[in-house]
């Protein structure tokens, strides 16, 4: 059975996105940091289209996040046919405002996870 994975799939951008899949029928891998946001959206995607939405917990920020993903989508056997990488954000204000460990998370997520 394939799937659709989509990162940061509990809200917003990621959220409109696997309603436009589901609604082609396309099975859900919904990944996000919430498990409760993304249990509620797997729910509501399931009922309203007839699909299957699976969610997987992960902050893409922990230099594992993405073997984590790779990790279970092989013990389910998923085939990913979509990958949509919409997790992200931005640090906003002067650099320095920051700490190191903030600028290190916004890269792992943007840029590291992503590749």
């Amino acid at each position: 059975m394939t799937y659709a994975l989509i990162t940061g799939a509990s809200k917003g951008i990621g959220k409109c996105i696997a309603r436009e899949l589901a609604q082609k029928g396309y099975n859900l891998l919904l990944v996000a940091r919430s498990t409760d946001l993304l249990q509620a959206v797997a729910q509501e995607l399931e009922q309203e289209f007839a699909i299957k939405a699976l969610v997987l917990s992960v902050d893409m920020s922990h230099p594992e996040a993405a073997q984590t993903i790779f990790n279970f989508c092989e013990q389910q056997h998923l085939a990913v046919s979509i990958l949509v990488n919409n997790a992200g954000y931005g640090l906003s204000g002067k650099f320095e405002k920051y700490a190191s460990s903030a600028h290190e998370a916004m890269l792992q997520v943007n840029i590291m996870c992503l590749t």
